[in-house]
């Protein structure tokens, strides 16, 4: 089924403004809608060198709260 803005836009209404966005493949093909919107409050992201290039992001054991899209 096809995500609408006025779903994902209820989904995240509550979540602050720094809140991180991620995106994860569900398979390995391309798909054109949103399978799954996930609220992860204990999130890690990746120590990296620099901080403004996130390249991954660990769905737990950390202190971030992060959206994750799932096409």
């Amino acid at each position: 089924m096809a995500q609408t803005l006025r779903d994902f836009l209820k989904v995240v209404e509550n979540l602050p403004p720094d809140t991180l966005l991620c995106v994860a493949e569900v398979d390995e093909a391309f798909a054109a809608h949103v399978e799954e919107l996930e609220i992860v409050e204990d999130a890690k992201p990746q120590d990296n060198r620099k901080p403004e290039s996130i390249e991954a992001v660990e769905l737990g054991n950390g202190k971030q709260t992060v959206l994750v899209i799932r096409w």
